[in-house]
């Protein structure tokens, strides 16, 4: 990289962090936001050379910001959408706590997940086989696990879900459906009031079947679910077994998100996070 241009990015970190609330604070957000898209790699090498672990926090306020108001028109155009994508919203979701974490590394993940599981689901037959590969696959082989609780929103992240193999129940179904839709699997996540379920739809209009990530992908009819509705004492309705659209399950990790940073009562983050919800309102 030439010193000059070293020079003007130091010069621009600096400045950053003396103008966080200044007047020109937004003229500097608006700099670091070209540089961030048109030379991601010289701010990083800086970055990694001169800073190094002492990363100024002011700098790291604002690069997360300008991703969030990138995020923000993401979110956006995702809410425009006849029927949006389960991928694009699971990218929104990552990006907010991993920048540097694109759709495209997303996709590869999920890629090689499937590629891996092509030889099983290759001997299967009938709706429970399928299933019950597919559970195997990810909680016994992959060793993919629920968390109870999440306390940090990056346990909320799809993406690092991914690379941990630990995140939530709403995670898991996430992962069971987007790597059936890759072998032409009718799956989608059902909300059995407040329990969520992986609901598969058999080709040739065959009677669906849930898998609970809770339980290590038990396998449940309707009537067990019917049956688990009666026992909280509510009325059954259709509306239980419905799949929820993509952008339903932006809005449930969003709103994840946000209940854990309540109780952090960080404001600046649950602020951007509100904005995303706002946009997804029917």
């Amino acid at each position: 990289m030439p010193q000059t241009e070293k020079r003007q990015i130091k010069a621009l970190i600096d400045l950053l962090g003396r103008e966080k609330d200044g007047q020109h604070a937004a003229l500097l957000r608006g700099e670091l936001a070209r540089l961030m898209k048109e030379n991601p790699a010289a701010l990083h090498d800086v970055i990694e050379t001169d800073f190094h672990c002492t990363v100024p926090a002011a700098l790291v306020c604002a690069m997360e910001e300008v991703c969030w108001e990138e995020l923000a028109t993401h979110t956006e155009q995702f809410a425009e959408k006849i029927n949006p994508n389960l991928e694009e919203a699971l990218a929104i979701v990552t990006r907010f706590v991993n920048p540097a974490f694109g759709r495209a590394e997303l996709t590869a993940e999920l890629d090689a997940l499937a590629a891996r599981l092509r030889a099983p689901l290759a001997y299967c037959i009938g709706p429970e086989q399928i299933l019950d590969t597919l559970g195997r696959f990810f909680f016994r082989i992959q060793n993919f696990c629920v968390l109870p609780a999440a306390r940090d929103i990056k346990e909320v992240s799809f993406g690092r879900f991914l690379q941990k193999k630990l995140g939530s129940a709403l995670c898991l179904c996430c992962l069971y459906v987007l790597c059936g839709q890759r072998f032409g699997l009718d799956m989608g996540v059902i909300d059995l009031a407040g329990r969520l379920l992986v609901r598969f739809n058999p080709a040739e209009g065959g009677v669906p079947l849930f898998a609970d990530p809770l339980a290590y992908g038990h396998l449940m009819t309707e009537e067990d679910c019917r049956a688990y509705i009666n026992l909280r004492n509510l009325q059954w309705s259709r509306a239980f077994a419905a799949p929820l659209s993509s952008r339903m399950l932006l809005r449930r990790f969003l709103g994840n998100m946000i209940f854990i940073l309540n109780k952090l009562r960080d404001e600046r983050r649950i602020s951007y996070l509100r904005r995303y919800m706002d946009l997804l309102k029917d």
